[in-house]
């Protein structure tokens, strides 16, 4: 077998997997942050929560797939295994990155006035 396919195959089995359970655990224990953050309005908080999980799953799935794209040709295993452990950790970084940049963004709008009102009508 092409030692590309079984890394490409190998890459996007591992880092589906981890996007997938980590979303999960995103939107199922990011809710009680959200819900306190815009109490009022707690209908508002769920949308917010499921606007999250499909906003990270589109990035992080489209990033997934355009990242093979730029992969050098694999030609042994030691290569295909550093590529592998490579590419997962910055997917890894990315997710990191992507959950505290929404983290900063919904407290700050959490302690905005206007936006809490616009939420509650």
């Amino acid at each position: 077998m092409n030692t590309n396919i079984l890394t490409y195959s190998m890459y996007l089995m591992v880092t589906f997997y981890i996007t997938v359970v980590v979303g999960y655990k995103f939107y199922k224990n990011g809710i009680h942050l959200i819900l306190n953050l815009f109490k009022p309005n707690i209908e508002g908080a769920h949308a917010i929560n499921k606007l999250l999980l499909v906003g990270y799953y589109l990035v992080n799935l489209g990033y997934l797939a355009i990242s093979i794209k730029g992969w050098p040709v694999i030609q042994s295993h030691n290569e295909m295994i550093r590529i592998l452990f490579q590419q997962t950790g910055i997917i890894l970084l990315a997710l990191a990155v992507l959950h505290y940049n929404n983290l900063f963004w919904l407290y700050y709008l959490s302690k905005r006035k206007d936006f809490i009102k616009f939420l509650t009508h």
